[in-house]
């Protein structure tokens, strides 16, 4: 079985993605497509317009949630408890719908909107904020989301609390098992390996200039 990840030259959607093959330590290979010199020209390739996009012995797979489900029960990192696994993809979906108000403040940091970039990144936060209170409830004894052993789960939200904390460090303040939880997957050899040899944020998603 061979994977190809297709996605933009930014972190955003794909992390995730990234982190959860590099977990498996399975052998991917990946493109990172300009967003601003080759995406408009490129988006018809993919079947739903949009990125990131595992391709799977040549197939397309779309969606990040989707892609990472898929990598961690055919490469056994799920939990087998239907109720517990179905509980999991609450705080998996709810953190997704964050990343729709970063891309929105994305969008509008290109187009200059100012105004629009500041009120989606307000209600991010705000809406961090509380999802990560329900996160902390669900963390176990053992330190991973309703399960005794870490799962795709885990995996997927400790790449975007890695990403958000870098725009708002307040998310992680007072939640002791989710930073836990945060730092026990980057101390992951093959997550640490990434962490030291990945692309530098983009400058358009740069924490640094886009606050």
């Amino acid at each position: 079985m061979t994977y190809h990840l297709a996605y933009m030259n930014l972190r955003g959607r794909g992390e995730p993605v990234r982190w959860v093959l590099k977990a498996l330590d399975v052998s991917f290979t990946e493109e990172r497509i300009d967003v601003l010199t080759q995406w408009l020209s490129r988006k018809n390739e993919f079947e739903w317009g949009q990125t990131p996009v595992l391709m799977v012995d040549g197939v397309q797979l779309h969606q990040t949630t989707t892609i990472c489900r898929y990598l961690g029960e055919k490469h056994h990192l799920a939990s087998t408890d239907l109720w517990n696994a179905t509980r999991q993809q609450e705080v998996v979906e709810a953190f997704h719908d964050v990343s729709f108000d970063f891309s929105l403040a994305f969008t509008a940091r290109i187009k200059q909107d100012e105004t629009l970039k500041n009120n989606s990144l307000e209600k991010a936060r705000k809406r961090l904020l509380e999802i990560v209170l329900i996160l902390e409830s669900r963390i176990t004894d053992q330190g991973w989301v309703l399960s005794h052993d870490m799962t795709w789960v885990d995996v997927f939200l400790a790449a975007y609390l890695e990403s958000y904390s870098a725009y708002f460090p307040e998310i992680l303040e007072g939640v002791s098992k989710t930073q836990a939880l945060m730092e026990c997957v980057m101390a992951l050899p093959v997550i640490k390996a990434w962490l030291k040899i990945r692309p530098h944020w983009s400058s358009l998603e740069d924490p640094q200039n886009f606050l």
